[in-house]
């Protein structure tokens, strides 16, 4: 239950980035001087005291930094008497959340008597107890102190306290700090698709927003299982029904079935940058499933735009060998994936024979199972979950993550249809991470899932057949016509 509400001002409660934008050139040319740069990029995380510094550092400014402020703020205040506005509902949005009861301050970089004047000309000073603004603070917010104090004043804590920011860097700084955080469109900001992945709220219009939080969103990049068991189709399955938006850049078209690989028709590496190009630039997503990837050249690709889009919660499941028992990545592939992605990786999820290959080690008991764990872990600086099966221990996993093992244990089901269990785990491992969990609860919400749609016991095809993606899906879109 929401009991604590933060917000900024410029650009959050106020139309006003405008002025904000023109500020550092206006006032140089006010003292008759010439801008020799963009002193909005400059100053876009200064407060005015340290602006006032900048000034006299690199313009010869000679009046004190008192003066300075002073001087800003008359020439600001002037434009805010007479342009600044609320923003689109803001007025109806405050009055809801004070009819509830929801405590509210203002967290601003502006000038406390400023942001006083404007918000009692606006009608909406009566909503907040208490204006805070980083020079009072003494901080910037690249540091969360002035939320910490606005936090302590209104007596709520962050688990039900929303920061309201129009600015990417201030909205991670309170987000990092733990503060749930809603994200303000505003035009001058040109992160939104950061601004979106980031926020639990995204406002793009107070006049719609009912603190729906936004759904997560997960990324696979794997291949087309023409069967649907497995590879893209199994992943989009799992994410959807782990409850994330799932989307898709795919390495390969296969031809298969659950009684083999047919045939591979590969993307090129042009056509899966375009790809991954599209969905980052667009709905960069909370989690990234990477899968079936059978050549050098499009693992290579991958690497290089996960580093470029900075990439979190990279799950890399190394898919070498279909269920069925086909080959499904070229040996020099599996050098630039130890080379390229698993340093770049969360979380590989290899099973007995893959981790084998990627250690150079054989497998025979749970104790070469931690060793062999270990040292893929260290060696590509990444957490490892080895799957177990194939003889060594039952349905156990090992996960080896900042130096320590947990093991997971399972029972064994009696299922002989297995295709796509790998992309399914590693997919529902996925969907938990981009939903905020800790990887250990992600890992064991993923085994949880795997182990329901396996005793869903469906029975399809003439090979190994796949399993119940949807097993608990309920509602009448799942009724079956009589």
């Amino acid at each position: 239950m929401l009991k604590g509400a933060i917000f900024d001002f410029d650009g959050t409660l106020v139309d006003s980035m405008f002025i904000w934008e023109t500020f550092g050139e206006e006032y140089l040319k006010s003292l008759g001087k010439e801008p020799k740069e963009n002193l909005r990029e400059t100053f876009a995380t200064f407060t005015l005291e340290q602006a006032a510094e900048y000034y006299q550092k690199h313009y010869e400014v000679t009046l004190s930094v008192e003066e300075i402020v002073t001087g800003v703020n008359r020439m600001v205040a002037e434009a805010y008497r007479d342009k600044v506005g609320l923003k689109t509902g803001v007025a109806e949005f405050l009055q809801k959340l004070y009819s509830k009861g929801v405590k509210m301050c203002v967290a601003t970089l502006t000038d406390k008597n400023l942001v006083d004047e404007v918000l009692e000309r606006l009608g909406v000073r009566n909503y907040f107890s208490e204006i805070f603004t980083t020079a009072e603070v003494g901080h910037s917010k690249k540091e969360p102190h002035i939320y910490r104090v606005a936090l302590e004043y209104m007596g709520t804590n962050k688990s039900n306290t929303v920061v309201f920011e129009d600015a990417f860097y201030a909205l991670m700084t309170a987000k990092n700090d733990g503060f749930k955080v809603a994200a303000v469109y505003d035009k001058s900001e040109t992160n939104q698709v950061m601004m979106r992945a980031n926020a639990d709220y995204y406002i793009s219009d107070y006049s719609h927003f009912d603190f729906t939080e936004q759904i997560k969103t997960a990324l696979t990049i794997a291949g087309s299982d023409s069967s649907g068991g497995a590879g893209i189709q199994a992943d989009i399955k799992t994410m959807t029904m782990n409850g994330v938006y799932a989307m898709s850049a795919i390495t390969a078209l296969t031809a298969q079935n659950t009684m083999g690989v047919k045939t591979i028709q590969e993307s090129t590496p042009e056509f899966l940058k375009e790809q991954l190009d599209s969905v980052f630039e667009d709905i960069y997503p909370n989690a990234v499933k990477i899968g079936m990837v059978s050549s050098s050249e499009l693992i290579g690709v991958i690497a290089e735009r996960l580093r470029f889009y900075n990439a979190k919660n990279v799950v890399v499941d190394p898919v070498m060998v279909a269920t069925s028992g086909s080959s499904l990545m070229r040996s020099d592939a599996v050098d630039t994936l130890c080379e390229e992605l698993l340093p770049l990786s969360t979380l590989v999820t290899p099973n007995i024979p893959e981790a084998q290959v990627l250690s150079g080690l054989d497998i025979n008991s749970k104790e070469d199972m931690v060793k062999v764990a270990k040292q893929i872990g260290d060696n590509f600086h990444c957490a490892v979950l080895l799957k177990g099966g194939h003889s060594i221990n039952d349905a156990n996993d090992l996960l080896y993550s900042n130096g320590e093992t947990v093991w997971f244990e399972g029972k064994r089901i009696d299922n002989p249809n297995t295709h796509g269990t790998g992309c399914t785990l590693s997919s529902a491992i996925a969907s938990n991470l981009a939903k905020g969990f800790s990887l250990e609860e992600a890992v064991k919400r993923a085994k949880n899932y795997i182990s329901g749609a396996l005793s869903a016991q469906l029975d399809l095809g003439q090979g190994s057949g796949p399993m119940k993606h949807n097993f608990n899906l309920s509602g009448k879109y799942s009724e079956v016509a009589e």
